[in-house]
């Protein structure tokens, strides 16, 4: 049954996704179109290098409801979502990857968001096909952030989710360099509920992170939503200053009270090597600090939009007035 009186919106990421894209647009506005009068699906492109956008531009006259934009340059999965986002026009946005995410799930999490969830969003079922290295530091690095760092960051959580437009207008507000979509859906504080399910693979050799890549998102996680490194660092100080005095008052005990005192270089060396490596750690997690800092005091824009195009939107209800009634192509 077509629900007429919910606007659903979709915004996609893109990059260098040629080999895909025009499944996952006639996948998805399939569904979308079964469902309801009145949707679009946004496709982001963030400076892909191949012809993702000449497939995209093949589809607009013969499809409706596609809006098309163009990154200037690659900026990256979560500015592209947040600049998809920033533009959406639906009761409802739906995020998801082109890649990996069923669109057949779109009305059921809708339809959860609408029963009074502000934000329903997905986890997958199992990481199969990853490499294990990369398994099982998923699995430590989700147990520091819940168990030590308190940041509740659901465990293989994934983009897939729809907002509220009560979210959306909330999370768009945060404009953070550093953007997480998964933590600013919680941070924002509306009502989270979580499904589970299982992801797809629309080409035989998925885009996945490299290990590096996986530390580096998750380093950049844990620095951008909390101060708890540097409160761990600081107790360790305050630990290693403490035992550096205990030891200072045993060499002033040995001093006074042992007459012959033999010259300890493995001790001294042991000792320097301690202090130098906690000195080390601390002035690490500074470093991390200080440079976000730097990166978000530039207030320079989030991304630049080189073009936008998008397909004639015909729509059943007419007195809508958040639908774009006619063709537009526009480039800045």
């Amino acid at each position: 049954m077509v629900a007429s009186d919910c606007f659903v919106s979709v915004v996609a990421p893109l990059g260098n996704d040629a080999d895909i894209v025009e499944a996952y647009v006639t996948e998805t506005l399939a569904v979308l179109g079964a469902h309801y009068a009145n949707y679009e699906l946004t496709l982001v492109d963030d400076g892909s290098q191949d012809d993702t956008v000449e497939r995209i531009k093949r589809l607009l006259p013969r499809e409706r409801c596609i809006r098309l934009i163009r990154l200037s340059r690659r900026f990256g999965e979560e500015i592209a979502i947040s600049a998809g986002l920033d533009s959406v026009i639906g009761d409802f946005v739906v995020v998801m990857l082109p890649d990996t995410d069923p669109p057949a799930l779109i009305p059921h999490m809708v339809e959860q968001s609408r029963r009074g969830s502000g934000i329903v969003f997905g986890i997958r079922a199992n990481r199969r096909g990853e490499p294990a290295l990369l398994r099982a530091g998923a699995s430590l690095f989700y147990w520091f952030a819940n168990r030590v760092l308190r940041l509740g960051l659901p465990r293989n959580s994934t983009h897939f989710r729809v907002l509220s437009r009560q979210a959306v207008n909330a999370v768009i507000q945060i404009k953070d360099r550093f953007r997480y979509l998964r933590t600013l859906s919680a941070y924002v504080g509306y009502d989270n509920q979580s499904f589970v399910y299982e992801t797809i693979r629309r080409r035989t050799r998925p885009h996945r992170k490299s290990l590096w890549e996986a530390v580096n998102l998750g380093i950049s996680i844990i620095v951008a939503n909390t101060v708890q490194p540097l409160r761990l660092v600081s107790w360790l100080g305050l630990l290693i200053s403490a035992l550096d005095l205990l030891y200072i008052g045993y060499i002033v005990l040995v001093y006074l009270f042992k007459p012959h005192v033999a010259e300890g270089w493995t001790t001294e060396s042991l000792q320097s090597a301690t202090m130098f490596f906690f000195v080390f750690l601390i002035l690490t997690a500074i470093c991390e600090y200080l440079g976000r800092l730097l990166g978000e005091s530039r207030d320079r824009p989030l991304y630049f939009v080189m073009a936008e195009h998008n397909s004639s939107v015909l729509v059943t209800d007419g007195e809508r007035r958040n639908v774009v009634g006619e063709s537009v192509e526009s480039s800045t």
